[in-house]
């Protein structure tokens, strides 16, 4: 995952979009729909957001000359260093809202939890996979789709890499 983030890799429509949107269809489907539960989600919203303004920052794109079997351009992105810890930024605020929730932070769960998450981002699968409670669905569609939001910002050209086919 770390050395991942210093090469330039092919930006996927699967893992920019449809992953981060199934993560906010899950938190959907498995939030508690209480007060106190949505002012927890406004909060994670924002920090979800900001990690994903942050994870975009150092970001660089490369064009190719080279279409998809789809027809769209493709796009290479390296991330850099603000994703890592971008995405570390991710793990510890679900491991601190996993021990307000009663969970704990056990030596075991944070091992658990850490390696569900590097599975998660090392396969797509397992990202949609995992049992996730609903503000681990939040934090994590949120971001993404942030990151993709100001990845798009940052370089206009990239979302010809994720329009639909014609």
């Amino acid at each position: 995952m770390c050395l991942r983030a210093f090469k330039f890799e092919q930006v996927s429509r699967l893992n920019a979009v449809s992953v981060p949107f199934y993560a906010i269809g899950m938190f959907l489907f498995k939030a508690v729909w209480s007060v106190e539960a949505l002012i927890t989600m406004v909060i994670l919203f924002g920090i979800s957001s900001l990690i994903g303004w942050y994870q975009a920052k150092d970001a660089i794109m490369q064009d190719t000359a080279k279409f998809d079997k789809y027809g769209r351009p493709i796009k290479l992105i390296r991330a850099g260093n603000s994703y890592i810890i971008g995405w570390f930024l991710v793990f510890i605020v679900g491991m601190g809202l996993a021990a307000l929730a009663d969970h704990g932070l056990s030596i075991a769960y944070l091992l658990e939890e850490f390696s569900e998450d590097v599975f998660g981002n090392l396969f797509v699968v397992g990202d949609i996979a995992t049992n996730n409670t609903w503000y681990l669905w939040e934090i994590s569609g949120v971001s993404n789709l942030a990151y993709t939001y100001f990845l798009e910002r940052k370089f206009p050209t990239l979302i010809d890499a994720f329009r639909k086919p014609r």
